[in-house]
C-alpha cells in the first residue's frame, strides 16, 4: 500500500498538467476573425499549391471580400504564420493554431496507415475539436488446449501429478474462453485532448473434466464412503475421472474513462499520453462449487477487479513522407487501487505494443505487431477459497489458488483496418446525404494475435488465440 500512496502525487501532477493546458487550449484561441482567414488560406493553398505563404496572404488582401479583416491578414503576413505554410521541426500542442492538422509536414489522421491495430481498442487515436465517434469492439480469448507450469506446457495427464499443500488436482479446463463485447465513446474537446469512455461487457465460459486424483476416486476413498467430509459435515463428492462440468459469467466489467492529449508534433512523428481510471463495476461474486460443501470464487471468472484502478499510457506515432507506411509503440498500464471486498488485490498490468502498418489503397492498410502482456498476480485471497483450499482433501481446480495467477505472455500479430470509400479523402465531416454516401465515416479493423511464448505463475491454463474486431463511426 505504501508503494500506492507515492502514486497519488505523481497521479495528481499529471491531471493538473493535463487540466491547465486544455484550459489554455481554451483561453488561448484565436478570434472569430482569424478563423475566417485560415479557412479561407486553406482554400487559397487548394488553389496554388506552389505559392509561398505570403504570396497567398497578398492575394486575399486584394480581394474585396468583407469576411475578410484586413488587419489580421496584415498581422499573419509580418509574422509569416499560414496555416499550410509552416514546416514544424517541434509543434506544441498550444501551437496548433499556427500549423494546419492537415499539413503533409505532420502527422495526418486522414489516412489508413495512421490507425493502429484493433487490438489497441481504440488507445492509440485522438479526434478534431467537437469531433465525436461511437464504436463497438469485440474481442474472443480462446485457452488452452495446455496447461503451463512456469512456460513448461502439459496436458491433463501433466496436471494430475501436479500436487498443492500435498493434495491432488480434482478438476481440469478441456475448453475456456474470454469474450468481450465493448460499447465505446469518444470526443475530441480540443485539437489536443480526446475523451473516451469504454463499457465492457465479458462472457466467460469453462468447461472441466474430472481427474483420478492419483486413486482418490478408487477403493472407497470418496467421499460418499465416509472417509472425508466437508463443510458442516457434509460428504464430499468430487467428479467422477472423467465426468464433464461447465461454469459461465456474464456480465458487464469495469467501466473506464481515460483522456488522451497530444504532448507534441515532431515533424511526422507524435507522442501522446493517455490518463483515466476505471470503475468497479463488475462482478467479484461468480461462484462454482468445490464439491466439499463450499462455492468457491475462481479467480479468473470474475468479470472485475473489485476496486478502482488507475490508467496510464505513452503512444508513439510515426509516418512515412509519402503517407505509405505507418508505425507506433504503445504502452498501457493498469494500477489497481487496494484490496477488495473479498480481501484480495490483482497487481499491476502492463501491455505493450509496436506495430509497422502500410497503406495498400488510400482507404484500407495492413499492420504487423509485436505485443506482449505481463499481468501481476494476486496479493492476498479470497477467504472462501482458502477455506476449501485448507479443508477439502484436493484441490477443487487450479483457478481458486491465489498464488497460480498472474504471468506473462508475448506474441505476433496480424491486422487489416479499412476505412469505407470517401473517408481518407474528405477527412473527418461526414454526413450521409445519399445512400452513396451512407457508408463515410464508417470503420473496420480486425486482428489476430498468436503467442509465442508465455510464461505462468505457479500452473495456469495456456492462451492460445485471440482475435478483435471493431467497428467506428466518425462524424
Amino acid at each position: 500500500m505504501k508503494k500506492l500512496y507515492l502514486f497519488f502525487p505523481h497521479v495528481t501532477c499529471c491531471i493538473c498538467v493535463l487540466s491547465l493546458w486544455s484550459l489554455g487550449e481554451f483561453c488561448l484561441a484565436g478570434n472569430e476573425d482569424d478563423g475566417v482567414v485560415i479557412n479561407k488560406t486553406k482554400e487559397e493553398h487548394q488553389a496554388l499549391p506552389n505559392a509561398s505563404p505570403t504570396e497567398i496572404l497578398n492575394n486575399l488582401s486584394n480581394r474585396k471580400d468583407p469576411s475578410l479583416n484586413t488587419q489580421n491578414i496584415s498581422t499573419s503576413i509580418a509574422q509569416e504564420t499560414v496555416v499550410l505554410g509552416r514546416e514544424p521541426s517541434l509543434l506544441l500542442p498550444w501551437e496548433n493554431s499556427k500549423v494546419d492538422l492537415d499539413s503533409r509536414e505532420i502527422w495526418s489522421d486522414k489516412i489508413a496507415a495512421s490507425d493502429a491495430p484493433a487490438g489497441l481498442m481504440g488507445t492509440a487515436h485522438m479526434h478534431r475539436k467537437y469531433q465525436p465517434m461511437i464504436g463497438f469492439w469485440w474481442m474472443y480469448m480462446n485457452m488452452g488446449p495446455d496447461y503451463y507450469q512456469g512456460s513448461n506446457a502439459m496436458n491433463l495427464n501433466g496436471l494430475e501429478a501436479i500436487r498443492f499443500a500435498g493434495k491432488p488436482v480434482a478438476m481440469g479446463d478441456v475448453s475456456m474462453f474470454m469474450e468481450q463485447y465493448m460499447p465505446m465513446l469518444m470526443l475530441g474537446l480540443t485539437d489536443n485532448l480526446t475523451f473516451m469512455a469504454m463499457f465492457p461487457i465479458w462472457n466467460k465460459q469453462m468447461d472441466m473434466v474430472g481427474l483420478p486424483m492419483g486413486g482418490f476416486m478408487s477403493g472407497g476413498m470418496h467421499g460418499m464412503g465416509g472417509m472425508h467430509t466437508g463443510s458442516g459435515g457434509l460428504p464430499l463428492q468430487p467428479m467422477p475421472p472423467g465426468s464433464r462440468m461447465s461454469i459461465a459469467a456474464v456480465g458487464l466489467g469495469d467501466v473506464n474513462f481515460q483522456w488522451i492529449y497530444k504532448l507534441l508534433d515532431f515533424h511526422r512523428h507524435r507522442l501522446q499520453m493517455n490518463l483515466g481510471f476505471s470503475v468497479p463495476t463488475g462482478s467479484i461474486d461468480e461462484t462454482m462449487s468445490d464439491m466439499a460443501g463450499h462455492r468457491v470464487y475462481p479467480y479468473d471468472m470474475q468479470l472485475g477487479l473489485g476496486v478502482p484502478a488507475f490508467i496510464g499510457a505513452l503512444t508513439y506515432l510515426g509516418q512515412s513522407e509519402d503517407r505509405h507506411w505507418g508505425w507506433g509503440v504503445q504502452g498501457y498500464t493498469t494500477v489497481p487501487v487496494g484490496r477488495n471486498s473479498q480481501g484480495y488485490a490483482w497487481g499491476n498490468s502492463f501491455f505493450g505494443n509496436g506495430w509497422v502498418s502500410y497503406n495498400f489503397t488510400n482507404w484500407a492498410s495492413i499492420n504487423f505487431s509485436g505485443v506482449g502482456s505481463y499481468q501481476g498476480g494476486i496479493h492476498g485471497a479470497n477467504p472462501v477459497n482458502e477455506l476449501s483450499i485448507r479443508t477439502a482433501p484436493f484441490i477443487a481446480m487450479p483457478d481458486i489458488v491465489a498464488s497460480w495467477t498472474g504471468g506473462e505472455w508475448a506474441g505476433a500479430a496480424l491486422g487489416v483496418n479499412m476505412r469505407m470509400p470517401g473517408f481518407a479523402r474528405e477527412g473527418f465531416q461526414k454526413v450521409a446525404t445519399s445512400p452513396e454516401s451512407a457508408l463515410q465515416g464508417n470503420f473496420l479493423t480486425a486482428q489476430i494475435v498468436k503467442p509465442v511464448y508465455q510464461s505462468w505463475n505457479g500452473v495456469q491454463y495456456g492462451m492460445n488465440w485471440m482475435a478483435t474486431l471493431s467497428w467506428q463511426w466518425w462524424y
